[in-house]
């Protein structure tokens, strides 16, 4: 699914989430801490996917998310859809 859709699902399971101050931070801080988890797998998916802006997301992805990093993958997504960060960096945050 794109990433609108994607967006879309995730809203729909945790509408009043609350979308962090800068988002490619929290996620490289949360790997750095959860990334053999199947949140922290799920969540490097996402940013894979951002980074390689071909929108390729799993729906199933969505359950593996607590409210907390619903709220991150959310901001995330918002972010690479604005064009909030350079490419750089969605690049280096997936390493």
């Amino acid at each position: 699914m794109d990433a609108a859709a994607f967006l879309v699902t995730l809203r729909k399971r945790a509408p009043a989430a609350e979308a962090p101050h800068d988002p490619l931070a929290d996620a490289r801080r949360f790997l750095a801490q959860h990334a053999e988890t199947a949140e922290g797998r799920a969540l490097r998916r996402v940013l894979q996917a951002l980074a390689r802006s071909n929108g390729d997301f799993a729906e199933i992805d969505v359950w593996l998310f607590s409210t907390e990093t619903l709220g991150l993958v959310s901001a995330l997504i918002d972010a690479r859809l604005t064009g909030r960060y350079p490419e750089e960096e969605w690049q280096r945050a997936c390493h």
